[in-house]
């Protein structure tokens, strides 16, 4: 039982692993609060953008 503690070949790789997975888990959190806030912001345009469309529709196209 001694020698489990003793070595140590896979230490490395499994301390990628949890580095590898907290980014995982910094980068899926932040891609989330910055997808809402470009959803929030789109949806605050979104009537600029129609009220042009429509304004567009209605000119006389040669």
């Amino acid at each position: 039982m001694g020698e489990f503690f003793i070595k140590d070949h896979g230490t490395a790789a499994l301390e990628y692993a949890l580095l590898l997975s907290l980014i995982g888990m910094v980068v899926i959190g932040s891609l989330n609060v910055i997808g809402t806030n470009v959803f929030d912001a789109l949806s605050t345009l979104n009537p600029v953008f129609t009220a042009n469309q429509v304004k567009d529709d209605l000119l006389p196209h040669p």
